[in-house]
């Protein structure tokens, strides 16, 4: 695993218990929507997609970036769930109108399954914008 990876990695990690720790002590969730481990995975996503060499890297890379985020986002709706205090996780503008016990195990399946591949999706069309550009402009990729 790369310096790069542990770093957003840890940088997801961070941002979702500072996120938890904003929306717990009681700030209101139009202030802690701003600390976004969805922003930190969106840089991710477009320098992995331009320092990867192979599908396979990238595959594996969206898996590592959405557990940190899925590990957070599963612990802070557990929280909200047996504590049955409200916290941003379980908005009603996050939840799709589910309850809190599909909106939990939703996440974990979906942290399982389909979230990192759909991160990798988006990997890939970066990547191609990246090899577009590159072949365009005649442009070496970064070695990774």
């Amino acid at each position: 695993m790369s310096k790069a990876l542990k770093a957003f990695i840890i940088a997801i990690a961070a941002m979702g218990v500072l996120r938890f720790i904003l929306t717990v002590s009681g700030l209101p969730n139009n202030v802690v929507k701003y600390f976004s481990m969805t922003a930190i995975m969106t840089i991710a996503q477009v320098y992995f997609a331009a320092v990867t060499s192979s599908h396979k890297e990238r595959l594996k890379v969206s898996f590592f970036l959405v557990m940190p985020y899925m590990i957070v986002e599963v612990l802070a709706l557990g929280y909200t769930w047996a504590s049955g205090r409200q916290t941003i996780f379980h908005a009603s503008e996050y939840t799709m109108g589910t309850s809190i016990r599909v909106h939990t195990i939703g996440h974990l399946v979906g942290g399982l399954t389909w979230e990192p591949l759909l991160v990798f999706a988006v990997m890939e069309v970066f990547w191609l914008i990246f090899t577009a550009a590159r072949s365009v402009f005649k442009v070496k990729a970064p070695a990774s």
